[in-house]
């Protein structure tokens, strides 16, 4: 099964490659176009650009560019018909699929992925319907109500049951059509050492996690009444082709809007927090999964909100999370607004003894919580004090103190911002600015050591297609056919596709062709999905510098002179191909002689076009 040609173009058409791209990249507006840092590469100077006006992305630092399809393909790992679903989803707009249409079936992996979000999509309205209607969820359903969580953002959340049978959700999956081992695959399963496969989450409140589309890619159970001691609070679904636990925080699709409208983002430490906060009215409000915050995480934070509140647990733990957790959201934000104003962009709140979130918006109330946010400490001034806790007041406790300090700072790259930082810090302790400045750069000079080993060229996961080779004359010639898409009957008119053979591009040009004779091609927009990766690589990188003249006679006076360079250039090669051939012909061989009128015919060319060349010139 497949897609029409039709229906392709209706999702591209319905799909803003800037909204699709922005979710990804930070973007701002240079002319007419959009730039950003490439997500498929580690870079500090913006080199992806986004083109509204024709619907296609760039990336100078990899070479990689195409359309709205390609953009979704590559930073999410789908194949073709998997994108084609997933931004139709998004724009809404009704699939119908075809045997043999364009796109073809699901590969391997792409197919693969679908599976799973089947099964977690399914998985999710089972456990939600026994959480509501099942007698076997009556523990879950009292437990919410003890914790006063409204039935409203129960739903919003889709929070569900898991019963406490071995196989309760194994069975279901078989008597849906999953089998033993996608069920094991999408990580709601196990196999024992024994060979003995069963559920991964059991008598638990179950917590879905979504991607940035809603859609959900696995799942949080939190440990109810009745489980033994040693059972964990929360088990998480492992990675899987669909989830990487450091690229998700849960409540994030709920929350991105609201974290550009505050400009902020409060980073909780469990689902329930996030719940409660939401619910309260702080809808910015998101959690890892688990205390493992990833550089990813604050990117991912870092595109909508330009500040982010650490809200963990009043206890060391969370002292401890949020010292770690700072520490990574620095790093992650040294391009923000708030550390070029001499600001870490980062807050902690100090909750009450005893308290996360959600008992403190249980027992006070939304504004209770919305005293100690607007209480939140810097993060700098929480990290030294904290240091010089765990540290102690002693000689050597100081210097480490120092020392963590300064490899915080010295992972802002902007000296002025840092220079403000490292007198704020100095400060705090007590100490000379020039000393810790000393320590500063100290740091900043091991970690540029350590970054020079572990540098990669792009992250893990984002293929690049081999550049395409070809000839510059052909290059030069795809250059006018991209400046003036309705003049290409002129192009045919002066270009024998025969003279195009090995120069690297003749399958691109069929393409153009094919696709200008089918009314399917205005522009490049239209010609993208069409193309393979490493075509659209090249095309991309040539619409950037496209023709520019506006003057119809220069075009035309360009196609003529590139027509008599690719005439010149084929009746070159062919002469050259003909000689090889009568060198290994023998003397006696009879057909020397029809080569040798050939080569005389193609020498005869050659010599008319030089002259008609050289007069047009003079």
């Amino acid at each position: 099964m497949g897609f029409s040609a039709e229906t392709i173009e209706r999702v591209r058409r319905a799909s803003d490659l800037v909204e699709v791209a922005g979710a990804v990249v930070q973007l701002k507006r240079v002319g007419t176009n959009f730039r950003g840092l490439s997500p498929f590469k580690k870079e500090k100077t913006p080199s992806f650009y986004v083109h509204p006006d024709k619907q296609f992305f760039k990336c100078f630092s990899t070479g990689s560019g195409g359309d709205v399809f390609r953009f979704l393909m590559m930073t999410e790992g789908l194949d073709f018909p998997a994108a084609v679903r997933r931004l139709a989803e998004r724009a809404g707009v009704h699939l119908e699929e075809e045997p043999g249409g364009a796109g073809g079936g699901d590969g391997g992996s792409g197919a693969e992925r679908e599976r799973l979000r089947q099964i977690h999509a399914s998985l999710a309205l089972h456990w939600r319907d026994l959480l509501a209607k099942d007698s076997c969820a009556e523990g879950a359903r009292a437990y919410l109500q003890e914790r006063e969580i409204p039935l409203e953002w129960i739903a919003r959340f889709g929070l569900g049951y898991t019963p406490a049978a071995w196989t309760a959700t194994l069975d279901w999956g078989k008597a849906n059509g999953f089998t033993e081992e996608e069920m094991i695959a999408s990580g709601v399963a196990l196999r024992a050492q024994s060979g003995r496969v069963y559920d991964r989450f059991r008598n638990r409140l179950m917590f879905p996690i979504l991607d940035e589309g809603g859609r959900v890619i696995a799942f949080s159970g939190r440990v109810l009444a009745g489980a033994a001691p040693e059972e964990p609070k929360y088990v998480n679904s492992p990675e899987t082709v669909i989830f990487k636990k450091g690229r998700v925080l849960f409540g994030f699709d709920r929350a991105r809007r609201a974290m550009a409208e505050e400009g902020r983002a409060i980073v909780c430490e469990g689902q329930l927090d996030v719940l409660r906060a939401q619910a309260a009215g702080f809808l910015e409000a998101v959690a890892p999964l688990g205390t493992g915050f990833t550089e990813e995480h604050a990117k991912l934070i870092g595109r909508f909100a330009k500040q982010i509140v650490i809200c963990l647990d009043a206890d060391v733990a969370g002292d401890r999370a949020a010292g770690r957790l700072g520490g990574v959201l620095l790093e992650g934000g040294q391009g923000w607004g708030g550390v070029a104003k001499a600001e870490l962009g980062v807050k902690v709140v100090r909750l009450p003894a005893g308290d996360d979130p959600d008992s403190l918006i249980r027992r006070g109330g939304a504004e209770a919580f919305r005293e100690k946010l607007d209480a939140a400490v810097d993060f700098l001034d929480f990290y030294v004090d904290w240091q010089s806790k765990q540290e102690g007041d002693t000689p050597a406790g100081r210097r480490r103190v120092v020392e963590a300090v300064a490899k915080l700072l010295g992972m802002v790259e902007s000296a002025v911002s840092r220079a403000g930082l490292v007198a704020r810090a100095a400060s705090r302790l007590g100490l000379g600015e020039n000393l810790v400045m000393d320590e500063v750069e100290k740091a900043r000079g091991s970690a540029a050591k350590i970054a020079v080993r572990s540098e990669r060229l792009e992250p893990p996961g984002i293929q690049l297609a081999k550049p395409l080779e070809i000839h510059p004359v052909l290059k030069e010639l795809f250059l006018l056919v991209l400046g003036q898409p309705g003049k290409f009957p002129e192009v045919e008119r002066r270009v024998d596709e025969l003279w195009l053979k090995n120069l690297g591009g003749e399958e691109l040009y069929v393409k153009i062709r094919d696709s200008y004779r089918n009314d399917m091609w205005t522009g490049l927009g239209d010609l993208l999905p069409q193309l393979l990766p490493e075509e659209q690589d090249f095309l991309t990188g040539l619409e950037a510098g496209v023709w520019e003249r506006s003057e119809e006679e220069d075009w035309d006076k360009a196609l003529e002179g590139l027509g008599g360079r690719l005439e010149g250039d084929y009746l070159r090669r062919e002469a050259e191909r003909l000689s090889a051939k009568l060198r290994a012909m023998g003397a006696a061989d009879p057909s020397a002689v029809e080569v040798l009128r050939q080569q005389g015919e193609l020498l005869k060319r050659r010599a008319r076009l030089t002259a008609g060349a050289s007069k047009a010139n003079a």
